[in-house]
């Protein structure tokens, strides 16, 4: 599919705006793929785009449910000629809105292509009912994988192409053992998302290397979901005192990890050393520290534990990082909450309860304040020093 610069090119060119020479030039200046990947990046938000895809998926499903309704009147020859007519418009009207280019061209380019995939699958599926064809819902799957792969790939569009994707993830997580990777089945469905992988690198469609990923996740489902549950009965098996460390280690690694990543001249690092990730691991673990709460620690050690986590991230990150900063704000509330719910009956007393935790955070902010004092005091007396 060509991009809106190559597409804008071949228009001046076709109305004799420039010449042969000026729009080769152009075209090789630019580049198809590099101005592919250029424009999709930074083309803005159009409300446009929006509604003709919504529109176009309204049209496709009104053209499904049509047939449908009116299946057992029409004659047999009518309904296959129609589905072929619909699906040899939308790929040449796709062809012809992508070859004229403008500005919403890519758009409704990938439209016709939609109305043409959609009455391929409803023309496959009614035509199957109509001569009673053997199958199931899996092989079916499969032959939509296999019809709108080899048509996305014939127009590079993004929509047939991720159609296909979901299609072929159906297909593998409706086999009898989607959770053995060593079966032909799993290399079929990765061939298939490798060639959309593949299609994204090198065939000019970056998009679709989202699709690909997606589906091939959603096809190991199965399989890490089985490893969840023999992780879980592995964990149940635990000691508690070895579970409660385990946590804890978790919790004092993501705390020191915040600690080291608060100063601003850090350059950036890995995912797994940044400040979001640590932070992450703490809620993980003292979330994981509320739900064995009964077993390992108390809720009101748990509890308070909690909410001077949230308020260490943002005293290290939280004037940084909004990514830490609000989610500490809704887990310090949250916490106060929940606490107040499960105690308060019966140990606290409502008044008791938040004079608890306004002492306690005054006397958090007091030494906060004292800390921040001696820094400045011991940071002015070097500078004086030094001077």
């Amino acid at each position: 599919m060509a991009s809106y610069l190559e597409n804008q090119i071949k228009d001046w060119h076709n109305r004799g705006v420039i010449t042969d020479a000026v729009s080769d030039a152009l075209l090789a200046d630019i580049g198809q793929s590099g101005a592919t990947t250029r424009e999709e990046s930074t083309q803005p938000f159009s409300f446009f785009r929006i509604v003709a895809i919504f529109a176009t998926i309204s049209f496709a499903a009104a053209i499904v449910m049509f047939i449908s309704a009116n299946w057992e009147a029409i004659p047999r020859l009518v309904k296959v000629g129609g589905i072929m007519v619909l699906i040899a418009g939308g790929l040449i009207g796709g062809a012809v809105i992508g070859a004229r280019g403008g500005r919403y061209g890519r758009w409704l380019e990938e439209a016709a292509y939609l109305v043409a995939g959609a009455a391929y699958v409803g023309g496959v599926a009614l035509v199957g009912q109509m001569y009673h064809l053997p199958g199931d819902i899996g092989q079916a799957m499969f032959g939509f994988a296999l019809g709108l792969g080899l048509a996305g790939l014939a127009v590079r569009s993004h929509v047939l192409a991720g159609a296909a994707l979901g299609a072929i993830a159906w297909w593998y997580l409706e086999t009898p053992s989607p959770e053995n990777l060593a079966s032909a089945n799993f290399a079929i469905f990765a061939a298939f998302c490798a060639a959309g992988y593949a299609l994204a690198r090198f065939g000019g469609m970056p998009w679709l290397r989202w699709g690909a990923a997606a589906a091939f996740v959603i096809g190991l489902i199965p399989l890490l979901l089985d490893v969840l549950e023999a992780i879980a009965d592995f964990y149940e098996g635990l000691p508690d005192a070895v579970r409660l460390a385990l946590w804890l280690a978790l919790l004092v690694l993501s705390i020191g990890r915040l600690w080291i990543s608060k100063d601003p001249d850090e350059p950036k690092p890995s995912f797994w050393r940044r400040p979001g990730t640590a932070f992450g691991a703490g809620l993980i673990a003292l979330l994981a520290l509320h739900v064995e709460s009964e077993d390992l620690l108390p809720l009101l050690v748990v509890g308070p534990m909690t909410l001077g986590f949230a308020l260490y991230a943002l005293f290290t990150h939280g004037a940084r990082s909004q990514a830490i900063r609000y989610p500490s704000y809704v887990v310090f509330v949250g916490e106060i909450l929940f606490l107040y719910g499960e105690t308060v009956a019966s140990l606290l007393g409502t008044a008791g309860f938040f004079l608890a935790v306004g002492l306690t955070l005054t006397l958090i902010a007091g030494g906060i304040y004292w800390a921040e004092r001696r820094f400045r005091r011991r940071t002015a007396r070097e500078e004086q020093a030094d001077g």
